[in-house]
């Protein structure tokens, strides 16, 4: 669930023994990065920031495009969220449906 992505990006972050400060640095002073955000922006119209996914760090920012977002894990189980990220959410009218696992036979028609 979205939940998840921070522990994710902790955890990513830990492995490649830097902090988020660092990547932070990295993705601002990368010309490259730079460029190829700028170009994307030009060609598309689109707005998208030298730090995608991270403010705050872990928030998935496609998720505010979505009508709904499937979680195929029930509501109990579902990773917690931080506070900030879980109020950015709802301020950006994400909803997410925890469904519960979607196993089903092999072979069946849905």
């Amino acid at each position: 669930g979205p939940g998840s992505i921070q522990r994710t990006t902790a955890e990513y972050l830990r492995m490649s023994q830097t902090t988020e400060e660092m990547l932070v640095k990295e993705l601002k002073d990368f010309q490259p990065h730079r460029e190829a955000v700028a170009r994307l922006n030009e060609k598309y119209g689109l707005d998208i920031g030298l730090l995608p996914n991270m403010q705050p760090i872990g928030k998935l920012d496609v998720l505010k495009w979505s009508a709904v977002t499937l979680v195929t894990t029930c509501e109990d189980l579902l990773d917690p969220m931080t506070p900030d990220v879980a109020e950015i959410y709802t301020k950006e009218g994400a909803i997410f449906e925890a469904l519960g696992p979607l196993l089903d036979q092999a072979g069946a028609r849905r």
